[in-house]
Order: structure tokens, then C-alpha cells, then sequence
């Protein structure tokens, strides 16, 4: 890793801008620090600076069935694009959310397709060298060696899926932990109250609860449950991006069936992936736990992404 990124670095292995310009939100670490949060926040930040017709995503669709260039909107399933894309997609409807392996080639798609485009949040996309980022924000949870050059345990022997060393590199970095430890900025992922994932109703959930998790770090999604009144009467925790199965789904409703628990909560991602195989009679159970991003000094944020969308070319310069 640390050759590979030298040789980025040196200019030795080719890194160019893409087609459009780009925010690249990404991290360090392996999940848990509230990506998906933040580039939603992000996105609608900058659609009220420069229009909700302007503002694109670009995602990789991770553990998405088909490859290549894929518009959000036009999917069939989830599965065609990943439950990320799905879910940024449906919580901002006017959001340009796009997959791509390639980001070079995702960018460059966007922009010939969809012309109006200004701007492109990278959801992810830190480690994707072959693309230079106009702007890179890191994000950071976890307490970061203090020597970042020395050798260290990555994944699969430790938490870092990169070499922290690379935070330098980034424009803006932010402390997603909540203990602001004097990063560049500071922000925390807060629940909302829960809502039900079919159907709308304004009636709070008072019900004893199972909660269901497929993420990186289920512990903030079970607190968080606490934070805001949840009566949880157990959990079930998977590993992140897990494919639920129907035979996951039966031994659920079995166990609530027995204890007469009629609510079950999840996250938004983990939402998209259990759509479709609950049982009729259950979708009106199923809950989700929407999360914010709360920021401690929201002024700094806004005067960084501002001066940026100021320098930004117009469309008919960039078309030019």
C-alpha cells in the first residue's frame, strides 16, 4: 500500500481530474464513520447553493449484481446498483445518484448524460487513486496513530482499510465521533425518531422492539435506538452489507410471533435490503431509525463547501 499510493504520489502512476467537478467524502478506516450521513448532508447542502438539478453522486454499488455505469433512478431492484445508492436516492429524489467502478468513467458518463450537472459528491472513492479529487474530505472515528508513516495491522488483521498517513492529503477532515477531538471540524451522527418504512404515520414507536443490524458497527445503531426512547427487546446484529434471507427473515417472525414483539427496527441501508422478502402480513412492522448529521461548528462547514461552489466554473465555461 504504501508503494502503491508513492507511486500515485510521484506522479509515476497516472491521476487526472474528471469530467466533472468532484467532492470526494471518504475515510481511513473500515466503516463506522458515518460516510453515507455525510455525503447526504453534503449533497443537500451544496443543492441549496447551486440547485437541486445541479448536484450528482457517484458510488462504487457496493455488493451490486451488474457492473458498469448505472443511473439510480432507472434500476429495477436494489440489488441492481447497492442499498446505498437505493436508499441516497430515495430519501433525495431530485439528487443525480450514479454507480460506477470506475470513477473516471462514471464522472465522464455523468457528464455527457446529464448535462445540467455542476458537481459531483464522491460517496466513497478516497482509495480510487487514478482519480484526483477537486476536493477531499476524510472522515475519522477511531484514534489515529500518532506515527502514520510507520507499518501498521490493515484490514484484514486490524480496523484501517488505508494508511492513515493519507488524512494529510485531505482539504477538509472530520471527527465523526462525537468527542471532538480538535480535527478540522467536528460532527456526530444523531437519530431521528423512528418512522415506519412503509406507509406514513405520526404515531411514535412505543412497542417492545427488535432491532435488526447489518452495518460496521451496530453498537451507535443500538444506542442510538436507547437515545431516542426505544423499548429494544433484543437484537440481531450482522456484518455490514449482509444479504438477509428470507430464512433470516422466519426465524424473526418466529421469535416475535412467541414473545408477541410486533415491531421491528432497522436502518435505513438495512431497510432496503429487507423489502421484499417480509411477509406480507409483516411490512407494516418494520420501522427505521433515520440518522442527521449534526455539526459542531456548521458555520465552518458551510463557508468551506460556499468558497469552493464560488470557484467553480460555469456551465458554459466548463462546456467550452
Amino acid at each position: 500500500m504504501h508503494v502503491r499510493h508513492k507511486l500515485y504520489d510521484w506522479g509515476i502512476l497516472a491521476s487526472r481530474r474528471g469530467a466533472l467537478p468532484t467532492l470526494v467524502v471518504g475515510n481511513v478506516e473500515l466503516g463506522g464513520t458515518g460516510k453515507t450521513p455525510h455525503v447526504l448532508d453534503v449533497a443537500q447542502r451544496l443543492q441549496a447553493m447551486v440547485g437541486d438539478d445541479a448536484v450528482g453522486v457517484l458510488s462504487r454499488g457496493y455488493g451490486r449484481k451488474r457492473s458498469g455505469f448505472h443511473w439510480v433512478s432507472e434500476a429495477q431492484q436494489w440489488r441492481d446498483v447497492g442499498d446505498e445508492p437505493w436508499m441516497m436516492q430515495g430519501r433525495l429524489p431530485n439528487l443525480h445518484v450514479a454507480v460506477c467502478e470506475d470513477r473516471l468513467h462514471g464522472l465522464a458518463q455523468m457528464a455527457k448524460e446529464r448535462p445540467q450537472l455542476r458537481l459531483v459528491v464522491l460517496d466513497d472513492g478516497m482509495q480510487h487513486r487514478p482519480l484526483q479529487p477537486d476536493m477531499l474530505m476524510g472522515l475519522v472515528s477511531r484514534d489515529i496513530p500518532p506515527k502514520t508513516w510507520q507499518w501498521m495491522h490493515v484490514v484484514p488483521a486490524g480496523t484501517f482499510r488505508d494508511l492513515p498517513y493519507r488524512l494529510g492529503q485531505c482539504d477538509l477532515i472530520v471527527d465523526t465521533s462525537g468527542a471532538g477531538k480538535g480535527r478540522d471540524l467536528n460532527s456526530s451522527v444523531r437519530p431521528q425518531q423512528p418512522r415506519p418504512f412503509h406507509g406514513a404515520s405520526s404515531n411514535p414507536l412505543t412497542a417492545p422492539t427488535l432491532l435488526v443490524t447489518g452495518i460496521a458497527r451496530p453498537q451507535r445503531v443500538t444506542q442510538s435506538a436507547l437515545d431516542v426512547g426505544v423499548h429494544l427487546a433484543a437484537c440481531a446484529h450482522y456484518p455490514d452489507h449482509h444479504a438477509f434471507q428470507t430464512s433470516d427473515v422466519a426465524h424473526w417472525v418466529a421469535w416475535m410471533t412467541d414473545q408477541n414483539i410486533q415491531a421491528l427496527l432497522t436502518t435505513e441501508k438495512d431497510a432496503v435490503r429487507l423489502q421484499g422478502i417480509l411477509p406480507e402480513g409483516w411490512k407494516h412492522a418494520l420501522w427505521v431509525l433515520p440518522m442527521a448529521v449534526d455539526w459542531e461548528e456548521e458555520a465552518r462547514l458551510q463557508g468551506f463547501l460556499e468558497s469552493w461552489v464560488q470557484a467553480l466554473p460555469s456551465l458554459e465555461q466548463r462546456m467550452v
